[in-house]
């Protein structure tokens, strides 16, 4: 069995998450690929808290007009 990498282009629907559960919280974030196919990603607390994490990162590499303006 051979291990073949695919890489999928995919942008986040409008809808936002799906909550479905509270307590514990649990969702689905929808994106569509380029191929017009939907990719459910299960969030819960803690992946949603990572991912938080890692656009926060991503957001402060950004430089010129769309940079953020530096926090105080």
């Amino acid at each position: 069995m051979t291990d073949e990498s695919v890489t999928i282009s995919a942008e986040i629907l409008d809808s936002g998450i799906n909550v479905s559960s509270a307590d514990p919280l649990i969702g689905t974030l929808e994106l569509i690929s380029s191929k017009d196919e939907v990719i459910e990603v299960t969030m819960n607390r803690r992946n949603a808290e990572d991912l938080i994490g890692i656009l926060v990162e991503f957001l402060a590499l950004g430089q010129g007009g769309d940079a953020s303006p530096p926090m105080q």
